[in-house]
């Protein structure tokens, strides 16, 4: 982390994100997806915040919330102290240049009419930064700070693998020297291989420019081992959030727990208890009462179908939304 790392660059509150339903003839709105619905966090300067959940849980849709990629429904994103969804389309765009994603497929997040050198020098245009030689020198600059060579600039991303291609995806997102990057799933679509290298390099471009993450993933080992604390998302609500070491070593939510039992031991004789959630993930549409959880969890009481849980501090910067979870 950095040296400021004890304040915050972003604080989310009650964020929400609800996708309307339509139907009928003249196309009502009859229902709300509720992808997002009430989440609140905080990231400080420096930090890694890792995002974890089953698919549809509304990770994904919340990071482009924050970067306003979708509309929020309702709540605040301060950044830096300003709320960016009342921000106008000038001043949103001055705060761009502050925050960047990215992209989960580096085959679909890059337009595969335009070489290396438009693709990573468009962000220079766009914002004014820079044109023509001074652009490419730029450019060629970013793909060395990634691991590629200056002669690909004028290759176009069919001519690239997949790690390569990624590296082109950070370059770009590199290029106005943001303060922030989310990280939407960047290494689920690369080969094992490749996962370590790009994970590896996003470390040390952290280190070299002071960069926060919000790092968004299902895979549990990978956030263990990037992110300094972990947000476990269930159906569009923050469930458990603590250091990454707290939260792996003693996680309170029976959610959590579930996800972290199912966490390969590379020891063939070191045996753990695997915790198979029963029933499927509720629907978004019309989300269990109370806790939202209590359909598959094992320790429900009456109390869970009926309140909803706070998301609470339960000490050492470990808060939790289970009627239950000071009990370890």
């Amino acid at each position: 982390m950095s040296a400021d790392a004890s304040t915050d660059l972003m604080e989310v509150r009650d964020l929400r994100k609800y996708f309307p339903i339509t139907g009928g003839l003249f196309s009502h709105v009859v229902g709300h997806v509720k992808a997002v619905d009430g989440v609140s966090f905080s990231v400080k300067h420096g930090e890694t915040l890792g995002l974890v959940g089953e698919s549809g849980c509304g990770k994904t849709t919340l990071g482009k919330v924050l970067l306003r990629l979708e509309e929020a429904t309702g709540g605040e994103v301060l950044f830096e102290g300003q709320n960016i969804l009342g921000r106008d389309f000038k001043g949103l765009r001055r705060l761009r240049r502050e925050m960047q994603i990215i992209f989960q497929d580096p085959y679909a997040s890059l337009n595969p009419r335009m070489t290396v050198r438009e693709i990573v020098g468009e962000p220079f245009e766009v914002h004014g930064v820079a044109y023509g030689s001074a652009k490419d020198k730029r450019v060629r600059e970013l793909l060395e700070v990634v691991g590629l060579s200056p002669q690909h600039i004028h290759r176009y991303p069919h001519e690239f693998s997949g790690g390569q291609r990624q590296r082109i995806g950070i370059a770009r997102a590199l290029a106005l020297k943001p303060k922030m990057i989310i990280c939407d799933e960047p290494v689920s679509a690369l080969d094992v291989s490749i996962q370590s290298q790009i994970l590896n390099l996003l470390s040390d471009l952290q280190k070299e420019f002071g960069l926060t993450y919000i790092f968004i993933a299902h895979g549990l080992a990978v956030v263990k081992h990037v992110s300094d604390r972990v947000g476990v998302m269930y159906l569009g609500k923050m469930v458990e959030m603590a250091g990454a070491g707290e939260i792996y070593r003693n996680p309170r939510h029976p959610y959590t727990r579930a996800l972290m039992s199912a966490i390969p031991i590379p020891d063939p004789d070191l045996n753990r208890e695997r915790i198979i959630l029963e029933g499927d993930v509720p629907s978004p549409v019309n989300p269990p009462s109370g806790c939202r959880f209590h359909t598959r969890c094992r320790r429900a009481e009456r109390i869970c179908k009926e309140v909803e849980p706070e998301f609470r501090d339960i000490g050492e910067a470990h808060s939790v939304a289970c009627h239950f979870g000071c009990e370890g």
